[in-house]
């Protein structure tokens, strides 16, 4: 859309129409404009906070992070409901604590895994 104030036969409008016309195909809707700006968020983060935001979005049942400290890293996982008797019973542990993110992710999904396969009971 072209500002009314500008000489339609300037340079100032062209370049304006330019600007408006990439700025059109790059965001061509209030959305797209939002989901760039939350790329350009993601790849700022550092890489141990993508695998951590990644790990909580996948797994958002258990209160999950990480310590780091010399020589290495530890990456925790806590189920945020109380276990029952048959879930541990079962195989589900109480607290994760693996060494890196794959690690513990291959631990969450064996987990879930666990808890989705079991009997259910009904009242």
């Amino acid at each position: 859309m072209m500002n009314p104030g500008i000489d339609l036969n300037s340079t100032d409008a062209i370049e304006l129409a330019g600007r408006e016309v990439e700025m059109d195909l790059t965001y061509p809707d209030v959305e797209s404009a939002h989901r760039v700006a939350a790329i350009r968020t993601w790849l700022e983060l550092d890489l141990r906070d993508r695998q951590l935001a990644v790990l909580r979005l996948n797994f958002p049942q258990w209160v999950i992070s990480y310590q780091f400290a010399q020589p290495g890293s530890t990456w925790r996982a806590v189920p945020t409901w109380q276990l029952t008797v048959e879930q541990v019973a079962a195989g589900v542990l109480r607290q994760l604590e693996r060494g890196n993110p794959i690690a513990l992710m291959a631990d969450l999904s064996t987990q879930m895994w666990i808890i989705r396969d079991m009997p259910r009971t009904r009242p």
